[in-house]
């Protein structure tokens, strides 16, 4: 329904008496009674079709005006494409089959969000959503599932967390609405999942669309506000709601509470001592042909994907996908040689990479009349975080992006302009972004190769200048199967340290592994 019809449908109820005989014929005793215990108006349920069941014996849930079920229905285009159920005790569950969606989402088609007249104000759950409209804010929704756990250290890949197996599959569903929108106001739940959940909103969104609220102290979400200090004090939380820092000049308390930057483990105690990635950040690797770098951003990926169920999109054109990047990546996750491995083993391992990784790859028959350009790469990318909720995104290499130079521009001037887009796109969407580079040919020239340094990039000395770590890899003699991991800069305090560190190759499962003999590090 959408702002206007909930309006004029608000002007028809002829007295307070009417409605509440009206709610009851829908909500039962227990419906109106479960809203107005919550301060809530229930004509706003009436209007939202929410209503009161009961369970049969086979489990389903049936309208019922005196069941002691709430039936909160998720539709679209006025069609009921999902429905979520809250019992006495605070148990909640769903219709099974229903679709991913917003709750009212059909307030996302109203044209005042479009020019920006009007916000959508985004809650953790239906209770806020309604308190929000009454509040006088009727394009409000709320998320289907709740918020997701927030992230920790993970010891296996078991414990990923659930935004990698498509707990925001309803924003991907809803994107092309989305997209539109000019404003939204993130009014989640006040404690660590829920920021969790705004910070996974914002970095889908883009933080220059989004306001953040403050809740009266001792209040955890809009609700609790409205229970705690009445009808004013929530709506003057959804009123006073404040841009999330992008640009211009900001006091202090523009700022929302964020906490120290979060670093997470390599996989290798050794490279940890050096080197500690974090989101969103920008790593640049530079490296000889043959020297590893592919293989050891791979085998980076995989570890942290294992660690810390970070999901990544793997960007190589220059590598066939099958059969040769699929058995590096089976060899990797497996620890061992792929010929070795029965069927079963294999598609196991298969299925792990289908549930860590996606490919974003260029097929020049279905995209003939696209040119390969950065922004392409990240239109892709911006599904693929949408879809699967991505946390890395690997561009390997960069010269095979096509660089669409402007008329009068050098090269120097395109690399400053793409970088700066794609670091931008980076931190907004709360990416870890690695991108592989080629050195000039004078670091091999005359036969005599050295190991690089970030200012050898091929195309611009912004490769040394514009990211958070630089990495050169460099693997002297190809006959012994040590590489070296250089860490060139560093540029936060607490995320790592300049210095070199070796690791063992081992070709038999492609994987880096620590030396044994207590010699992989030296300054």
């Amino acid at each position: 329904m959408t702002a206007l019809a909930f309006n004029i449908a608000v002007t028809t109820v002829t007295s307070r008496e009417d409605a509440i005989l009206k709610a009851e014929r829908i909500l039962g005793p227990l419906g109106v009674k479960a809203m107005e215990n919550r301060h809530l108006n229930p004509e706003t349920a009436v209007h939202l079709n929410v209503f009161t069941g009961a369970r049969r014996e086979d489990g389903e849930v049936v309208p019922d005006a005196n069941g002691n079920i709430i039936v909160f229905p998720f539709e679209e285009n006025g069609v009921t494409v999902g429905e979520k159920y809250r019992a006495a005790g605070k148990k909640f569950w769903q219709k099974p089959g229903g679709k991913r969606t917003f709750f009212n989402a059909d307030a996302l088609d109203d044209p005042g969000l479009y020019n920006g007249v009007l916000p959508l104000v985004i809650t953790e759950g239906e209770l806020d959503a309604m308190t929000a409209i009454d509040c006088g804010f009727p394009l409000s929704v709320s998320v289907p599932d709740g918020a997701p756990s927030p992230p920790k250290e993970k010891k296996d890949a078991a414990d990923a967390p659930d935004d990698t197996s498509g707990k925001f599959e309803f924003m991907f569903a809803n994107r092309d609405r989305l997209k539109k929108i000019k404003r939204f106001i993130i009014a989640v739940d006040n404690d660590a999942p829920g920021k969790h959940l705004a910070d996974e909103l914002v970095r889908r969104l883009g933080a220059s669309r989004c306001y953040f609220v403050t809740y009266p102290d001792g209040c955890k979400d809009l609700n609790d506000a409205l229970m705690k200090h009445g009808a004013e004090a929530a709506a003057a939380v959804l009123t006073n709601a404040q841009p999330y820092p992008i640009r211009g000049v900001y006091s202090l308390s523009d700022y929302p509470d964020k906490p120290p930057i979060q670093t997470f483990s390599t996989g290798w105690s050794s490279v940890d001592s050096l080197y500690t990635p974090f989101v969103p950040s920008f790593t640049v690797v530079i490296g000889l042909p043959g020297s590893g770098k592919s293989s050891w951003v791979t085998n980076l990926c995989i570890n942290m994907a294992e660690l810390h169920g970070w999901k990544a999109a793997i960007f190589t054109p220059e590598m066939p996908m099958v059969p040769h990047l699929r058995d590096k990546f089976r060899r990797i996750v497996s620890r061992s040689s792929i010929d070795l491995m029965q069927k079963d083993a294999l598609a196991k391992v298969d299925r792990w990479i289908n549930d860590n990784f996606v490919f974003i790859d260029y097929d020049t028959a279905s995209e003939s009349d696209e040119d390969l350009t950065l922004q392409w790469l990240l239109d892709r990318a911006y599904d693929a975080l949408l879809r699967h909720g991505i946390r890395v995104l690997v561009i390997d290499p960069w010269n095979e992006i096509e660089h669409a130079k402007e008329r009068n521009e050098t090269t120097t001037e395109y690399a400053n302009r793409a970088l700066r887009m794609l670091i931008k796109f980076g931190r907004r969407h709360g990416l870890a972004v690695f991108v592989l580079v080629h050195p000039t040919k004078e670091v091999g020239k005359d036969g005599k190769a050295r190991v690089p340094t970030l200012n050898d990039a091929d195309g611009s000395a912004a490769f040394f200048n514009k990211p958070d770590f630089g990495i050169a890899i460099d693997r002297p003699d190809y006959n012994i199967d040590r590489t070296w991991i250089y860490v060139r800069k560093v540029r936060f305090e607490g995320t790592g340290n300049k210095g070199q560190v070796i690791l063992q190759f081992n070709r038999e499962n492609s994987r880096y592994e620590l030396l044994s003999t207590g010699d992989e590090s030296f300054t």
